[in-house]
């Protein structure tokens, strides 16, 4: 079987703390994406969607006002802890066409020809097997149903993360083979000749876009608080936890090296870096 047992076990026990503390910029991020990508999607009034990697929910509670009585949104996380604060969000904003289900996208059983829209806000990256959880999405849309993907484009694009990861692997190792991951990691899906060819491999044969987006993103609403994130989270966090002991020692010169690169993306009390995505979207 084909499962994520691991990469599961890593969100749950190593993740859902450091997102709790940082949800305000992790959603807040994605949400400058995905507010820009729904022109695109073209998400209607009396659409079925299944949102896969949904976390809190957040693009399931806008879906779900987007389709109106008429639709239905299915949010798809493995993670308990982020569908719990989901569904109480969604009681707290009275969606009844919204509903959330605790499973992992590639194995969970989807009802075949049902979808009009698969979505996915920087979820389907993390799959330990990205093509058998498109494979999932392909079978449950119904014919000409859209497959609409935001995925983050290369580390190098994306500053709000690469400087970090720069400083840290001055300074530690890169993490080894055994390291415990959250999966291939969120730059799996930057290359588009790759992502063409992972689409097709799950049966995706239109590809209607592949569109590069460009967008400032906040990072911290204060320096210190951008060097916390930037230590607990993201590729540089995990170089620092994977370096366990010396991590630790070295911790000090790493954050003071960090805070001398990020100073000058500091204004109005926040600190504001570029970040790339591509919104793809695809067709059964």
């Amino acid at each position: 079987m084909n499962t994520n047992d691991d990469f599961i076990s890593c969100w749950n026990e190593i993740l859902v703390p450091k997102w709790n503390r940082f949800r305000h910029l992790l959603s807040g991020n994605g949400a400058v994406h995905s507010a820009m990508a729904y022109e695109y999607f073209q998400i209607k009034p009396g659409d079925k969607v299944l949102d896969i990697g949904c976390g809190y929910g957040e693009t399931c509670l806008e879906m779900g006002r987007m389709v109106g009585p008429s639709g239905e949104v299915l949010g798809l996380d493995c993670t308990e802890a982020f569908l719990e604060i989901a569904n109480r969000e969604r009681d707290a904003a009275g969606l009844d066409n919204v509903k959330f289900v605790l499973g992992d996208a590639q194995t969970y059983p989807l009802p075949e020809n049902y979808y009009d829209v698969v979505y996915s806000r920087f979820g389907v990256m993390f799959f330990q097997n990205i093509v058998y959880a498109l494979k999932n999405a392909h079978k449950t849309l119904k014919p000409s149903g859209k497959l609409c993907m935001i995925v983050w484009r290369t580390i190098r694009d994306n500053p709000c993360w690469g400087l970090a990861k720069d400083v840290a692997l001055k300074h530690l190792p890169p993490p080894g083979e055994g390291a415990q991951t959250c999966g291939p990691g969120p730059f799996a899906l930057a290359d588009e000749e790759t992502d063409r060819g992972m689409l097709k491999a799950a049966g995706f044969d239109k590809v209607d876009f592949f569109r590069r987006n460009d967008a400032e993103v906040c990072i911290g609403t204060s320096l210190d608080e951008a060097l916390d994130y930037q230590i607990l989270v993201g590729p540089s966090g995990e170089i620092i936890r994977e370096a366990a002991e010396l991590g630790q020692e070295k911790l000090p010169v790493v954050r003071e090296d960090m805070k001398r690169a990020m100073e000058k993306y500091v204004r109005n009390g926040g600190v504001y870096m570029p970040s790339s995505t591509w919104f793809i979207m695809a067709r059964k």
